[in-house]
């Protein structure tokens, strides 16, 4: 039984901690990006190129000239240790940028003399823009890249409500995975035990049979049954190893000689379950047990008696 309650624990606390683990992390990172995006988008755009120009400062890139147009579509010279930088912003979330934003931002870089660009966006950049922007020295920032670098500069009062949201969305999550994991765990529990009862049953020899019962004071005869056949005797001891669960098969290579494939040689409670079904079969108990590991296991064949003369 002890065995079953491992099985079936480990079932599911991997279940739980593996779900808690992308849940907690990797998923409310996602939440909160989804929900950061929502809330720059809701910015005005004097308010979000404000937090974008910050953001660059911190990068070492100083504005010093731009068209402050308030159409969300707007260039800004920066400079930089290297040189001469140009940022083009798309204000908005709905924005798909392709090869012509790449393209327009390249012409404009020619004709202002700058090294580098800066194309930023709370939508999306295609594949095709990206292929291209390496060829012209121009970096993306498109929405998942654009929130890790504005997340701090966001008003304390929106930051703490996506992340008190986001963590609310996490922890309902980890409580349903776990629920999930024990319901598991259940299953795995009442599944395992079938087995065995099934293979305990099947080893069961009739010396082993409830008598029964007989008037009181009157002597009590019991015949012993007739011995089974030695070749009956390996072939019932075969037909209840496969009934257990840690092995695989069992066939006699030599008449003194059984090979038992099992899930692990070393296994000493597998060792004990094969010996205790090989003890009922009278004519067999000195037979030479060969445990054989699955192929590949990198595990050594063991041979031993379940009962030394």
């Amino acid at each position: 039984m002890s065995s079953q309650w491992l099985v079936a624990t480990g079932v599911a606390l991997a279940i739980g901690t593996a779900a808690t683990l992308f849940f907690h992390t990797i998923q409310r990172r996602r939440d909160e990006t989804a929900a950061g995006i929502v809330a720059l988008s809701a910015i005005s755009w004097r308010g979000f190129i404000g937090m974008v120009l910050q953001a660059l400062q911190r990068r070492g890139y100083v504005h010093t000239t731009g068209t402050g147009e308030v159409s969300g579509d707007s260039d800004y010279v920066l400079e930089h240790p290297d040189g001469r930088w140009l940022l083009s912003c798309k204000h908005g979330a709905t924005f798909v940028l392709g090869r012509n934003a790449v393209q327009a931002l390249s012409s404009e870089m020619l004709l202002q003399g700058a090294t580098g660009g800066l194309l930023v966006t709370q939508g999306r950049i295609d594949k095709e823009a990206r292929g291209l922007s390496g060829k012209h020295r121009i970096e993306l920032l498109d929405g998942e890249a654009l929130w890790p670098e504005l997340r701090d500069l966001m008003p304390a009062g929106q930051l703490d409500a996506i992340t008190a949201r986001t963590a609310t969305q996490a922890r309902r999550r980890i409580l349903l995975s776990w629920l999930l994991a024990l319901l598991a765990g259940v299953a795995v529990f009442i599944a395992l035990p079938a087995r065995e009862t099934t293979a305990t049953a099947a080893a069961t020899t009739p010396a082993e049979a409830v008598t029964p019962a007989t008037p009181a004071g009157e002597p009590v005869h019991i015949e012993a049954p007739p011995r089974a056949s030695i070749d009956d005797q390996r072939a019932g001891l075969v037909s209840a190893l496969g009934t257990l669960s840690a092995v695989d098969r069992a066939v006699w290579v030599s008449s003194s000689t059984l090979q038992v494939f099992v899930a692990r040689s070393d296994d000493q409670a597998t060792v004990d379950s094969v010996c205790a079904l090989v003890l009922r079969q009278p004519d067999l108990t000195a037979s030479r047990i060969q445990f054989s590991p699955p192929p590949g296991s990198g595990l050594p064949n063991r041979f031993l008696q379940c009962r030394s003369f």
